[in-house]
């Protein structure tokens, strides 16, 4: 019965290529897609032009791989499937180890064509789209095929390419504006993220860039009606705090501390436990010396009490504002919260230790590098750094208690 059913399906897409012109052949995979039956739109597609030679119906495939695949590999191989309505693709990226993958080298096959048809500037938007795609999914471990570097380049190129021909939209002016911006090329940048919100004033995105690109050319006026906007337009929590720490940050510059603490205040609503919105929050809350300092303080260690950077990052922050009393007292807090936890108790102790050193607290501070030497000792070798550090404080200690 499943073997008729799957002939069925493959007659009656070959019936619709005998039946359709390349353009309906696009057309009708596009409904496919509406209806989210992806692999049968590619199945229809790859059926007319098995060979990749028609243009408009490469760019179709290309656009279909690129937003609605199960899985990919590095963007050279991909699965797609044909899922109910009431079904997401998301659930099926989460958990796609049976499906299989086949390949479609877009990059080769759109420059190949982009060579054969020098006056179709839609393959070059293509193209920048495609390295646009890769850029977004390998950026943070740079593990493509190509150095990011390079693949940055060519998003700019190919959409530039295009644009100057006129094949544009506002995707295409954006991706060129972000070029411009992750090369630190703020002017160029403001250019083109302007003419895309000309042709789109909803993309929320573009507002945030267009803040940052200005407050980067110290102008945190123009920033912030900017930001003001995108964080109106943006829906999505993480962007929308994204979006409240930049307005914090725009605010800092027009020395407004108030309006800055209501933004992070309002992105650790939006995104809470978030370390890069509770590190700016604890700062701004220890430097204006609000009550909330301390909870805020707590909420952070708790992120990754087992983790040195949060103790060094807290360390600052207090010692910045000569508040290093306050910053040992609320280690001193923590002890017995964690005294079962060895490397977390040891922490607790080293960073106490150091707090008090600075503090000029010598008799303290040894004690408590000792008790942290003990500790660390049940978890790393002799040979570990932290024993060097401990010594070279306690060292540095004799050395003051002598003058």
């Amino acid at each position: 019965m499943m073997q008729c059913k799957i002939l069925f399906v493959v007659l009656f897409l070959i019936n619709t290529i005998f039946l359709f012109s390349q353009k309906e052949i696009v057309e009708e995979a596009n409904r496919f897609i509406v209806m989210q039956r992806y692999a049968s739109a590619y199945e229809l597609l790859r059926q007319s032009d098995p060979n990749n030679e028609n243009p408009d119906v490469v760019i179709a495939k290309t656009n279909l791989l690129l937003n609605f695949y199960v899985k990919t590999n590095k963007f050279q191989a991909f699965a797609l499937k044909d899922i109910a309505p009431n079904q997401n693709l998301q659930d099926f990226r989460d958990n796609n180890s049976s499906v299989k993958l086949f390949p479609f080298q877009a990059d080769s096959i759109l420059n190949k064509l982009a060579n054969q048809y020098p006056n179709n500037y839609k393959l070059l938007y293509a193209l920048g789209n495609f390295y646009y795609e890769v850029h977004l999914e390998h950026t943070e471990n740079d593990d493509w095929i190509l150095p990011d570097s390079v693949v940055v380049q060519k998003i700019q190129t190919n959409y530039m390419a295009a644009y100057d021909k006129g094949e544009f939209d506002f995707w295409s002016l954006f991706g060129i504006g972000y070029t411009y911006l992750i090369d630190d090329n703020y002017d160029e940048a403001i250019r083109f993220f302007e003419k895309s919100l000309k042709l789109n004033q909803d993309y929320s995105l573009t507002h945030y860039n267009l803040a940052y690109a200005h407050l980067k050319l110290k102008q945190p006026q123009k920033a912030l009606l900017y930001a003001e906007n995108a964080f109106i337009i943006q829906v999505i929590p993480s962007f929308k705090s994204e979006t409240a720490v930049l307005l914090s940050t725009i605010h800092l510059e027009l020395k407004n501390e108030e309006k800055a603490l209501f933004f992070l205040r309002e992105a650790n609503k939006l995104t809470p436990k978030n370390y890069n919105v509770l590190l700016p929050l604890v700062e701004l809350e220890v430097a204006m010396d609000v009550g909330d300092a301390i909870w805020d303080t707590n909420e952070l260690f708790n992120l990754a009490p087992r983790n040195p950077i949060i103790y060094q990052d807290l360390l600052k922050i207090f010692s910045e504002n000569e508040k290093e009393k306050d910053y040992a007292k609320f280690l001193e807090s923590k002890k017995n919260d964690f005294k079962n936890d060895v490397l977390i108790s040891a922490n607790i102790f080293f960073y106490l230790a150091i707090c008090q050193y600075e503090m000029n607290e010598w008799v303290s501070a040894k004690i408590n590098f000792e008790t942290a030497r003990s500790k660390f000792r049940n978890i790393y070798p002799a040979d570990h750094n932290v024993f060097k550090v401990i010594n070279s404080y306690t060292e540095a200690i004799k050395k003051k208690k002598k003058v």
